[in-house]
């Protein structure tokens, strides 16, 4: 088996069929497990020993290429269990001597090899080692990636990417909502990774909102390549997709609204929009809960628009349009008619 499939299983990164090969291979003998436990156990490792040890890669690298070759990653987990056991307080002769060499060597083999796996391995390929990041706080954040990319990250959102090689893999990680418009590159595709859902484009707009449970993709302009496991979709404009955290499929259907664009726009443009559809999002934006009194009424449609209005304002300007009731007892909203 590959190391460096084995690297890319360990970090989440191989594509559905290089995942279902190292299931397979792992299964097949009881070997194979215990040296996939000992490599995962050096990777592991590796990750730690690197921040709090830090040394100079090239240096790291070559003393890894040096010992490689000459001492196996069984002997060095093997040697390690077994020497850290022998401590005791004796006088120590000539044997001795050269077997707490030997020992001392051997550590500094594994030093060398976690290193080597961390600096060459690890560093370059694991998306939160060595990140630019974005993040926005209280306040909706616009910044330009190095590419021209431009982005608009919405309260507490982050998006981060490796900076060594950002220019020649356009691959970002991304937490919460984001917009994108993508700056067309027909060479070198961009890719978000977000929960277990991969998106892909070459230059398009679009709008990624994500939680623990789902992440939604909402595409403006172009064509989106959407990865959820083993599934794959293209989205068109005015086109949505959901995918659940944890579970196979993808829901693809039309966007009838631009009601989720609020936090960019500070606009609600309502075209015959339901009132219950309205009601879910001023819900979500403005952090309260908003019960319709009916299905009939929360199918009552509103064509209409609020330019960066207060939630008060709104639920009035609702009332006396539409002849509705507004109740409301600090975050709790009843609509009646």
């Amino acid at each position: 088996m590959n190391n460096e499939l084995l690297i890319k299983f360990l970090l989440k990164e191989t594509s559905p069929e290089e995942d279902q090969g190292v299931k397979e291979w792992l299964a097949r003998d009881d070997a194979n497990m215990k040296k996939f436990s000992q490599f995962r156990s050096i990777w592991e490792t590796s990750k730690t020993f690197a921040f709090e040890h830090p040394i100079d890669s090239d240096t790291a690298w070559q003393r890894f290429k040096l010992l490689r070759d000459r001492h196996k990653d069984e002997k060095i987990l093997n040697n390690l269990s077994n020497e850290e056991n022998t401590h005791k307080a004796i006088p120590l002769n000539q044997s001795d001597k050269r077997k707490w060499f030997n020992i001392a060597a051997t550590i500094g083999v594994g030093i060398s090899l976690l290193l080597g796996v961390y600096f060459y391995w690890i560093a370059p390929k694991h998306p939160y080692f060595h990140t630019i990041e974005y993040t926005a706080g209280e306040d909706i954040r616009n910044s330009t990636l190095p590419d021209g990319t431009s982005i608009t990250l919405n309260k507490h959102a982050k998006i981060a990417y490796t900076e060594a090689l950002f220019g020649r893999k356009r691959k970002v990680t991304m937490e919460g909502e984001v917009f994108f418009d993508v700056q067309r590159n027909e060479k070198l595709p961009f890719e978000i990774v977000v929960n277990d859902v991969n998106v892909t484009v070459l230059g398009t707009s679009f709008n990624i909102k994500s939680n623990k449970s789902i992440t939604e993709v909402i595409v403006e302009t172009g064509m989106v390549q959407i990865q959820h496991n083993d599934v794959l979709i293209k989205l068109k404009p005015d086109e949505k997709a959901i995918a659940q955290v944890g579970e196979k499929g993808i829901e693809q259907s039309a966007q009838t609204d631009r009601l989720y664009d609020y936090y960019r726009s500070k606009v609600f443009k309502l075209e015959e929009t339901p009132l219950w559809r309205f009601a879910e999002v001023l819900g979500e934006i403005y952090n309260v809960n908003i019960t319709i009194e009916s299905t009939s009424l929360g199918s009552l449609p509103i064509t209409t628009r609020f330019d960066n209005d207060s939630l008060d304002n709104i639920l009035f300007t609702l009332g006396e349009t539409f002849q509705l009731q507004v109740e409301r007892s600090g975050r709790n909203i009843t609509i009646k008619k």
